[in-house]
């Protein structure tokens, strides 16, 4: 924690809170996320069960995520009759517009133009409006620190039930060596597919799915006070141990003995931070956790209906 202090001191230091609305429906939220050197000694679950999504937004696709609308446009070339007329020519049309996940994320996810509240729907900040820059670029000279993604966006906020949750996601992408639930990939996943493919006559899923290191969501929402609640996973590389029994048979004996022989294989460590919070508009918070950080701040911002006022009364003519 000694480590933090300088930095939060240094984010107090660069942000401004934003001119007050009378109506505080919009915010604008600057969020970090970054993992850490964990000292705790702390033993992770190895059967952690994974984050669901369920209707979160993605604001962070459109930006770092390659366009699959060529990808959609190859499988809808060849219907079901057609895979199985011309199997080849189909799968020929789909490796051309093949769409493969990348390696890893950029950290920063931002629009590249400024969005307008008045479309009624969320956007992404540009990275002129993003506060944090140059704390994070401090953090990230610091040993076993790591950005995993660094975003912020403008937003209506409502109360808890109708609240939107946000995708939060970043880092490495271990989706070519390992799948969603942690276990490797083994050849015998690419079999699978090839046998749907022939069995079912459609085309295969577009490679591997994308396991990111930082996946999860963040919901936003007001009950009197400004709440934070999220569940974010952290993906890492590890060991999976299990016991097994064996029989060990004497061949001059009619009965063996029974014994646990450890059996081993890499896993991919999922750890979660879920966390509910009450938090204060134009502060910065932060959600400490052995493996990860995460830095967030809402700023109260001008509300998109005394922006059409200003316009009118901009436009509207002057008196003598």
């Amino acid at each position: 924690m000694k480590y933090l202090l300088p930095l939060l001191a240094v984010l107090t230091s660069v942000t401004s809170p934003s001119a007050l609305a009378e109506d505080p429906t919009w915010f604008e939220v600057e969020l970090a996320v970054f993992a850490r050197p964990d000292h705790s000694g702390e033993i992770w679950d190895q059967e952690q069960p994974q984050v669901k999504l369920g209707n979160a937004q993605d604001l962070i696709g459109p930006v770092l995520l390659p366009d699959l609308s060529q990808f959609e446009a190859a499988l809808s070339e060849c219907d079901s009759s057609e895979w199985l007329l011309d199997p080849t020519g189909c799968q020929a049309r789909q490796d051309n517009a093949q769409v493969q996940m990348p390696s890893r994320l950029p950290s920063q996810a931002v629009a590249m133009q400024a969005g307008n509240p008045l479309s009624g729907q969320p956007y992404l900040l540009t990275a002129e409006q993003l506060q944090f820059n140059d704390a994070l670029n401090q953090l990230s000279r610091q040993s076993g620190y790591q950005v995993l993604l660094h975003s912020g966006w403008q937003m209506p906020v409502y109360g808890r039930r109708a609240a939107q949750p946000f995708a939060i996601y970043g880092g490495i992408n271990f989706g070519d060596r390992f799948r969603l639930d942690g276990h490797p990939r083994l050849a015998e996943d690419d079999l699978l597919s090839q046998l749907s493919l022939l069995t079912q006559f459609a085309p295969q899923a577009r490679g591997p799915e994308a396991v990111w290191q930082l996946n999860g969501w963040i919901k936003i929402y007001l009950e009197h006070f400004l709440f934070i609640e999220t569940r974010l996973d952290l993906r890492e590389q590890g060991e999976r141990v299990w016991t097994v029994e064996s029989l060990e048979r004497d061949p001059n004996a009619l009965e063996g003995d029974v014994t646990e022989v450890e059996e081993r294989e890499p896993f991919l460590m999922t750890i979660p931070l879920e966390q509910n919070r009450r938090v204060r508009s134009r502060e910065i918070h932060y959600f400490d956790h052995p493996k990860m950080g995460v830095i967030v701040q809402i700023r109260r911002m001008d509300q998109p209906q005394s922006a059409e006022v200003n316009a009118t009364e901009t436009d509207a003519p002057v008196n003598p």
